[in-house]
């Protein structure tokens, strides 16, 4: 009955993806309602990887996971997610909007100057490497699996249950 975590975490992690890449598409906007829009994807977010997560545990895990296993799915599934919408967020920085990166580099300048922090060229050409459409895509999945460790620890405390010593093997 208890099918493999990764192939269930991948389909979930398909899902999860969707709703990470309509995050960032809503996010990079200039409109208030949309930026707002994705605050609610945020918390739309949690709430979809913790129905998944209660039905991996009922369905797939015969109505007992322990913790352990639980931090291991939701980050999995946050795993799977990041690669999906990572591919969204290089296709968007390399193809429909090749100049949003630049023009990020140029703020950042922008802010650095009025701070007066120092700048040098070390500083500067580390900066423009980062700001790649791949070097800067591959940064998301590592923020988006930090966030996942930080959702994973908290919802793994509410999906983990013991087996009942009623149940009969």
């Amino acid at each position: 009955m208890q099918r493999n975590i990764i192939k269930s975490a991948m389909i979930n992690g398909l899902i999860m993806g969707g709703l990470f890449s309509l995050n960032f598409l809503l996010s990079i906007s200039k409109n208030t309602s949309l930026l707002l829009l994705s605050y609610g994807i945020a918390i739309i977010i949690i709430v979809t990887m913790y129905k998944m997560s209660i039905r991996y545990r009922d369905g797939e895990c015969e109505g007992a996971i322990s913790y352990g296993k639980s931090l291991s799915y939701v980050l999995l599934t946050f795993f799977y997610a990041a690669l999906i919408s990572t591919v969204v967020k290089y296709i968007y920085f390399q193809f429909i909007n090749p100049e949003y990166l630049n023009n990020m580099f140029q703020e950042s300048m922008k802010m650095m100057e009025v701070m007066k922090l120092p700048i040098d060229d070390n500083s500067i050409s580390q900066m423009e490497s980062m700001m790649k459409p791949a070097s800067f895509s591959f940064i998301y999945i590592w923020s988006n699996l930090f966030l996942g460790l930080i959702v994973g620890l908290i919802m793994a405390a509410f999906v983990k249950k013991e087996k009942s010593i009623f149940t009969q093997e």
